[in-house]
Order: C-alpha cells, then structure tokens, then sequence
C-alpha cells in the first residue's frame, strides 16, 4: 500500500514538469483591466469600431486647364524699361469704341490741326497700353507706369474708303519707341454718331413723291444737326415701294475748315404710308371738257343703257379719266389737288389752295371701271372706280364715285 502510494505521487509530480516544459514562456502574460466593461453585441444595433478605416476613395483626373504648376500672377513681370519703350502696344478697349469716336476731338485733331486736341489722358479711358520683353507674356502698364509714358509725334492718318488711323510714337522713361502706334478710326462709324435719319418723318408722307420731290423733303429727313459745323449734301435718292423705303446717300463736308467730300453716308428711311392707305381718299370731279366728251360720246351709242355705257367707258379708261380733276381727301375738311402727267398715265401731287400733296406720286397707276348709270332726268353719268395699283403694286386702293354733268342727248 505504501509502495502504490508513492508510485502516484511521482507520476503526479511528472505530469506538472512536463505541462511546464511545454509552455516555454518565461514572461508572465498581463491582461489590461479596461475603463468600461465590454457590453456584448446587440445584433440589432451592432456597435461600430472606434476609427473605422475609410476605404480607400478614387482620386480624381486632374484637370487639364489647370496645370500642376501654380497660377501665374494677373500681370507678368515687369520688362526692362528699354523692352517697355521698345515693344510698346496700344489695344482699343472693343466695347468702348462709340464712346471713343464720340469723345475724342477727331475733327479739331484731323483737320482743324489743332495739336494739342487729344492727349494721352484723353485716350487711357479707351484703350490699354503693354508691352513685354522677348518671347515673354504682355504687361500691361499700371497707373504708375503711365506716369513714365509720353505720346509724340501724333497724326492722323486718312485711309481708303474712311479706315482712318490716330497714330503716333511713345517715350517710356525718356527711352525712344521703335515704330508708330495705330488706333483704328472709323470715319463712317463716326459721321454716322453725327447724323441720322428722323424716324419719326416718314409716317406722316407717302413715299412715290419723295424722289420727284427730293429737293423739297431732303432737309427734313436727318434729325437736327449744327449746321454751323456741317453741311450734308443729300443725292441719288431711289423708292423701293415694295419695302415702302427711300434710300439715299449724304457727302459730309466741314464748312468750318473749308474740308469737302470727307465722307459720303447710306441712309435709308421706313415707314412711309402705304398705297394702301389711299383706300377711299381719291376724289374725282368732273370738268366742262369730260362732260362735253360724255355727251359727244353717248350720242354716237346706238343703245344708251347702262350695260353699253359701262362697256364703252371699259375699253379705254385713261382716254376720258384724264379729263376729270382729281383730288385726295387729307382731312375731314380738306382735300388737295392732284394732277395729271405723262398723258394720264400719272397721279402727281401738288400746291394748291394752301395745301401741299406733293408726296403723292402715282406711277402708271390703274383704275378699273365697276360701273355706270345714266340718269336722263338728271343729265348725269354715275361711275364707279377702284383704284388696282400703282408704283409697280398691286392693292386694294378703294373705291370712288365720278357723276359726270350736263349729259344731255
């Protein structure tokens, strides 16, 4: 018995050895206490980590406008003083040239040679200065560099067909320029800021008399201008009914400085009255010499019945219409003359009674007959006429009663 005891707790005692022989750590392992302790995890609310790790995101493409390089500055560096005197450049400010061409004194500068006119004040509202040095980016002069800038030997340059130029030379820190500087004047663009057509003209008058009559109107058709400074010469005046327009031409001259034909200007006018309006404003009269001619003629019918005179009268209306005396209603209350030309071929308009027609001018116009009534008892012929067309148009021009007189038979 005492032999099987001690056999156990040998075997015991090796089995302890040997569980620490396996280990092999002689560093005692220390478990951290933490602060809080850990709760487990609701799978319905599972907790996130502390700092999770974002994934990693795209990077995005750069932009090829904008180079990796940093921006350069808004104005380059600053040449050398001989590159700014040098490679000086003058740039018009676009937007700003009808201020300029109404500004600048071109013409006591041009042609009343005054030299001191316009200045380099007088031009930095409109255009910008720069310059650079070889091969490197323009710099534009600051306030500070225009104190050091000088204009000389200015002029004025006339080009063909009015494509004018303000040239002249700079002095940048008393360094001479190399060649002369050119902004672009415009002699068309600036006579026409002088002078333009009055809108408001043409809706009071028809236009066919405004080429017969041109001489007459040409004075009221530009807006007022100082005729102590100019004289403009209207000529070559043309209709174009269908656009119900005149066109004409205006030769600019400067009595002040004895300059002529500086420039010649196209203007045109719109908005005439149309023929159409004319609708119902004829008026025809009869005179001694149509009531004698309707006699004579009616006589010679075989059958006087309305359907023989109307057919009579058809055949050749310009024969007889001529002789009547024609007018157009410009009121209620008054009515002025017009005429006869070119043998009945034309309605021209004229002075009369006080009353001016003379914008009226009916080329090759037409009428067509639409009937005719002969009344015995009263000794009259009653006719009926439209007017179709003038002036090269086709229109509605209304219609008018002629009552020829003292018919007897």
């Amino acid at each position: 018995m005492k032999t099987k005891k001690i056999f156990l707790f040998t075997l015991f005692l090796s089995f302890g050895l040997a569980v620490g022989c396996k280990s092999g750590n002689d560093t005692p392992r220390v478990t951290p206490t933490p602060e809080k302790p850990q709760e487990p995890n609701d799978p319905q609310n599972p907790q996130q980590p502390e700092n999770p790790q974002k994934p990693d995101e795209p990077k995005q493409p750069e932009d090829p406008q904008k180079p990796g390089d940093p921006t350069p500055p808004a104005n380059p560096q600053k040449p050398s003083d001989y590159s700014m005197a040098k490679r000086m450049v003058v740039t018009p400010i676009v937007s700003k040239t009808k201020e300029l061409l109404s500004t600048l004194k071109i013409e006591e500068f041009a042609w009343g040679k005054e030299k001191d006119a316009i200045k380099l004040a007088d031009l930095l509202p409109f255009v910008t200065f720069s310059s650079s040095e070889q091969g490197g980016q323009p710099y534009t002069l600051t306030a500070e560099d225009l104190k050091h800038l000088e204009l000389v030997d200015m002029k004025y340059e006339e080009g063909a067909h009015g494509s004018d130029a303000l040239a002249f030379k700079v002095r940048y820190k008393g360094i001479p320029g190399s060649d002369y500087l050119r902004i672009p004047i415009s002699r068309r663009e600036y006579f026409l800021l002088k002078f333009a057509v009055d809108e408001a003209f043409a809706s009071k008058y028809y236009l066919g008399g405004m080429v017969r009559q041109f001489g007459v109107y040409s004075g009221e058709f530009l807006k007022s201008y100082d005729r102590t400074k100019y004289a403009v010469v209207l000529s070559e005046p043309h209709a174009d009914h269908s656009r119900n327009s005149l066109t004409f031409r205006g030769t600019v001259n400067l009595p002040r400085y004895n300059k002529e034909d500086l420039f010649t200007l196209d203007f045109e006018v719109k908005g005439f009255k149309p023929l159409s309006s004319l609708k119902d404003k004829l008026t025809f009269a009869t005179s001694i010499d149509l009531n004698e001619w309707m006699s004579g003629r009616l006589k010679k019918l075989k059958k006087v019945d309305d359907a023989t005179i109307l057919s009579t009268l058809q055949s050749n209306p310009r024969a007889w219409l001529q002789l009547a005396s024609p007018g157009i209603r410009r009121s209620s209350t008054e009515l002025a003359e017009l005429v006869w030309a070119r043998d009945g071929q034309d309605l021209v308009g004229v002075v009369s009674g006080g009353l001016d027609s003379r914008d009226v001018y009916l080329k090759d116009v037409r009428f067509q007959v639409k009937s005719a009534h002969y009344d015995k008892d009263a000794a009259t012929v009653t006719i009926k006429l439209e007017l179709q067309g003038a002036n090269g148009l086709v229109f509605d021009g209304g219609a008018t009663t002629l009552v020829v007189r003292s018919v007897h038979l």
